[in-house]
């Protein structure tokens, strides 16, 4: 299937490493046990996905990561605070987000937490 990306003409894939509900597709050290490694696959899919692009194809890897979890109580407390409080951002998505770059070495970053 990386093959058959690359022959579609793709020239990077990005891949979702954590969505607004917070669900992260690698073992983030942040999400507690709510990651593919410890629920669902029990795998890590952004390292898998990563590996098997660079292994096979020209493709550049890139990761998509949600700036925000809309059920995390510190995401809440922040919006409750008119994000004067910044509890989420320091603990949670800088650390994930460090995580993803250090770890996968992702070519292309995408963020998105519009509300």
């Amino acid at each position: 299937w990386a093959r058959v990306f690359e022959g579609s003409g793709a020239r990077y894939i990005v891949i979702t490493a954590k969505h607004h509900e917070g669900y992260c597709n690698w073992p983030s050290p942040t999400a507690w046990n709510w990651n593919s490694v410890e629920v669902g696959p029990r795998k890590d899919l952004i390292g898998e996905l990563a590996k098997v692009i660079r292994a096979k194809t020209s493709i550049k890897f890139g990761i998509y990561h949600s700036l925000f979890e809309w059920f995390n109580p510190l995401f809440l407390a922040d919006k409750a605070s008119g994000f004067e409080n910044q509890s989420f951002v320091d603990t949670k998505t800088m650390p994930e987000l460090y995580d993803l770059v250090n770890r996968y070495k992702p070519s292309v970053i995408w963020s998105d937490g519009a509300s």
